[in-house]
């Protein structure tokens, strides 16, 4: 793995709620072992799997031959050479041939927008005095150069700069991939097949 992106508080919040489940679990086996306590832990177990799903799995991940972007309901694995170009609106979306694939991991936070607010400002400001807007210098930049972006820009320009430095290193396979995640999808239906058949047996 070269580089992995996913929000933050998500996955905090992600964590303490799998920990609390876990507590919750403890406590049924402990003190509460009767049907409606396996039917509790039937739902304690689905809302975790769903939890894991939405909070916690969610990333874009870079290795050297593919981009993989980790959703809640599958991965999509993406060439480097297949990828034409990179935004996040709101957020990531990456076209392939006739294809949009997205990700939520990467999308617009209150630093982008408060980065886009501060460039325009900033570019009103010149162009009333006279100065040159900016721009950047031909070449590819180098990571230091990303320091200052939001995070939104900073993936953007992250993720291009990985596809130019690797296209070549991924031309062995020229087809997307989607992997569905059935191992969640199975503990989120064997969990609410525990709590509704230990609730019609209590």
């Amino acid at each position: 793995m070269i580089e992995r992106f996913a929000p933050i508080g998500g996955r905090v919040l992600g964590y303490v709620t799998l920990a609390i489940g876990v507590l919750i679990l403890v406590d049924i086996v402990v003190e509460w072992r009767t049907l409606s306590g396996l039917s509790t832990a039937g739902v304690v177990v689905a809302v975790c799997a769903l939890v894991w799903l939405s909070l916690c799995r969610p990333a874009v991940v870079a290795f050297e031959r593919e981009l993989v972007l980790r959703n809640i309901l599958s991965d999509i694995r993406i060439p480097w050479h297949l990828v034409e170009s990179v935004d996040v609106a709101p957020v990531l979306t990456l076209p392939v041939g006739d294809r949009v694939y997205r990700s939520s991991a990467i999308g617009v936070t209150g630093a982008d927008r408060r980065a886009m607010r501060k460039s325009r400002r900033d570019a009103v400001e010149a162009a009333m005095a006279g100065r040159p807007t900016g721009g950047e210098s031909p070449g590819q930049p180098d990571v230091s150069a990303l320091s200052g972006l939001s995070p939104a820009n900073y993936a953007i320009r992250r993720l291009e700069m990985l596809a130019n430095k690797y296209a070549d290193a991924s031309r062995g396979t020229n087809e997307v991939e989607r992997q569905w995640r059935w191992p969640e999808f199975a503990v989120v239906g064997a969990g609410v097949v525990l709590a509704v058949v230990a609730k019609l047996a209590s």
